[in-house]
C-alpha cells in the first residue's frame, strides 16, 4: 500500500533527506550476527518521546514480552491508522501494558521525528504509560528495522519509506517465542494473537 499524505512541506523535506540513508545497503548489517541477545538485536541507544535515552536491547527488550512496530509522524494515512488500532489493543490489554508487556514504536525517520514531535504525535492519539515511541541514529535504526523482519524482500520496496510494513512484531524475548500479524487487524484479533504468543508466566 502507498503512504502518501505527508503533514507539511518540512516532513517532505525531511523525507527527501532521509530517502538516500534509508536505503542503506544491508552490509550495514553484520553478516553473522548473533542469533539472539543485545549483539543481534542492538543495545543501541535510542531517544521516547518522554526524553527518556535508554538502551534498546537491555532496557527495553530483554526479560520482557514486546509490541514493536516502526511508524513515521509524516505517514498520515496507513500510519495514523495503524497507532489508533494500537490505541485499541493498549486499551484491551489494559494494566498489562506497562507492567507485563510493552509497546514499542520506532520512528522510520528518527531525524525528523524528534522526542518533541513524538510527544506531540503519542498526545494527540491518548497514548499511555508502557509505550514508548522511539527515535535514535538513522543507521541503528535501519539495523533494528532488518533484525526485527521489517525488511522487504523486494529491494526496491524496501528503499521505498512509503512502502514500510504495516505489521506488529509480537515478542516474548526471554522465551525467544517471535509473530508478526498485520497491525490493521482488528484490536480483538490482535489480543487474541498476542496471547497465543504470551502463554501464562506460570506455564513458560
Amino acid at each position: 500500500m502507498r503512504r502518501r499524505g505527508l503533514a507539511t512541506a518540512g516532513v517532505a523535506a525531511g523525507v527527501a533527506a532521509a530517502m538516500s540513508p534509508f536505503a542503506l545497503s544491508q552490509r550495514a548489517v553484520v553478516a553473522q550476527a548473533p542469533a539472539y541477545g543485545a549483539q543481534y538485536f542492538t543495545d543501541a541507544v535510542v531517544t521516547t518521546h518522554e526524553g527518556q535515552k535508554l538502551r534498546f536491547y537491555t532496557d527495553l527488550l530483554r526479560g520482557r514480552r514486546a509490541l514493536i512496530n516502526f511508524v513515521f509522524v509524516g505517514c498520515t494515512d496507513i500510519c495514523d491508522s495503524v497507532t489508533a488500532n494500537l490505541v485499541a489493543v493498549q486499551d484491551l490489554l489494559g494494566s498489562r501494558i506497562g507492567s507485563e508487556i510493552t509497546m514499542i514504536s520506532i520512528s522510520l525517520l528518527p531525524d525528523f521525528d524528534t522526542p518533541e514531535v513524538l510527544k506531540l504525535y503519542a498526545g494527540r492519539f491518548g497514548v499511555r504509560p508502557g509505550w514508548h515511541f522511539l527515535t535514535g541514529a538513522l543507521d541503528e535504526v535501519e539495523v533494528l528495522r532488518r533484525r526485527l523482519g521489517f525488511a522487504d524482500s523486494d529491494p526496491v520496496l524496501d528503499a521505498d519509506i512509503f512502502q514500510h510494513a504495516a505489521s506488529l512484531r509480537i515478542g516474548d524475548e526471554p522465551l525467544q517465542r517471535w509473530t508478526m500479524a498485520p497491525a490493521l487487524l482488528s484490536p480483538e484479533s490482535l489480543v487474541e494473537t498476542i496471547n497465543r504468543v504470551f502463554t501464562p508466566r506460570h506455564a513458560a
